[in-house]
C-alpha cells in the first residue's frame, strides 16, 4: 500500500512501515489467479503503481518488455531500488498518473490494496488514471479491501473472524510477541476514529495493519465495480482473496479483499 498517503503524519515512508514491505511473492491466491489471468498482458510494457519495497517488481518486471513502478514514498523507493537496481522505479503520485503518456501500457497494476489508501475522491481518479495510461485492448489489475470483509471497522480490542480463527490466532500470537503493540494500537486507533467516513457503499475506517495508524477505504464489490465503470474500465474477472473466482455482476461478498481484472471499456 506504499506511496498513496497524503497526510504528512503518520507516513507510509515511517522506518517501521517501510521496513515490513521488504517482502516477495504473491499477497495471497486471490492476487496469484488475477495475476495468471493476464499473463499475456504482463509480457508488455507494464507500469506497477505503489510498488512499495518492490514486492511486486520481483513479480512483473524480469518477465515485462519494459517496466516502469511508481510509487509516492522516496523511503519506499529507495528500499525497492536497493532490492532491484537498474529497474525504472520513479517517484509519482496515484492519483493522477501526471507525466505518464496516454494508452501507453498493456498492463497496469495497482497491488495489494494500494488504491484503499487513497481517499473516496482520489481513488476515482486514480482508476480514471489507469484506464487512461492502458491500451485499449490492455488490461488493468486492483485490489480492493471489502466492505463486508472481516478488516472492516475492527477495534484493538476486537478481532474479527471467529476465537478459533487463524486470524485471530495470529494477532494474539503478534500481541504477546510485541507488548507495545497493544497500547499503541489503542492510542493510533482513538486519534484515526475520528477520520471515519460512511458513504453509499463505501467507508473509511483505521486499518488493523501498522497498529491502527491509517485510515483507509472500503467498499461492497457492487460499489467497486460502479466506481470502476464511471473511471472508464469494465471488469472482467474478480478473485477473492482465497482465490475464489467471483462473478463481476456480484453484489455483496463476504471476501476480506477482491483482485480485480479490468479493461478499458469499449468507446
Amino acid at each position: 500500500m506504499g506511496g498513496v498517503e497524503r497526510a504528512p503524519e503518520p507516513s507510509w515512508g515511517a522506518a517501521d512501515v517501510v521496513s515490513q514491505f521488504r517482502t516477495e511473492g504473491f499477497s495471497d491466491a486471490g492476487e496469484q489467479a488475477a495475476l495468471v489471468a493476464v499473463e499475456r498482458w504482463a509480457r508488455g510494457d507494464v507500469l506497477d503503481v505503489g510498488v512499495g519495497g518492490g514486492r511486486t517488481t520481483g513479480l512483473l518486471a524480469a518477465r515485462a518488455a519494459s517496466y516502469v513502478g511508481l510509487d509516492l514514498s522516496p523511503e519506499m523507493l529507495e528500499l525497492a531500488r536497493q532490492r532491484f537496481p537498474g529497474v525504472d522505479l520513479r517517484e509519482g503520485d496515484a492519483a493522477g498518473l501526471r507525466g505518464l503518456p496516454d494508452a501507453a501500457y498493456d498492463l497496469v497494476v495497482f497491488s495489494f490494496n494500494g488504491l484503499d489508501a487513497l481517499d473516496h475522491d482520489d481513488r476515482g481518479s486514480a482508476l480514471a488514471a489507469m484506464a487512461r495510461v492502458a491500451r485499449p485492448e490492455g488490461r488493468v489489475v486492483f485490489s480492493s479491501l471489502n466492505l463486508d470483509g472481516v478488516s472492516f471497522d475492527e477495534r484493538p480490542w476486537r478481532v474479527a473472524g471467529g476465537l478459533l480463527s487463524p486470524r485471530v490466532r495470529y494477532h494474539l500470537a503478534q500481541a504477546a510477541r510485541h507488548p507495545g503493540s497493544a497500547l499503541r494500537a489503542v492510542r493510533n486507533y482513538r486519534r484515526s476514529r475520528h477520520q471515519a467516513v460512511d458513504g453509499h457503499g463505501w467507508a473509511l475506517r483505521p486499518l488493523r495493519a501498522h497498529e491502527f495508524r491509517f485510515v483507509v477505504h472500503f467498499a461492497t464489490m457492487e460499489e467497486t465495480v460502479a466506481e470502476a465503470a464511471a473511471a472508464g474500465l469494465e471488469v472482467l474477472a474478480a478473485y477473492a482473496d482465497d482465490g475464489s473466482e467471483l462473478a463481476p455482476t456480484t453484489r455483496r461478498t463476504d471476501a476480506d479483499y477482491v483482485h480485480f481484472v479490468c479493461r478499458p471499456a469499449p468507446g
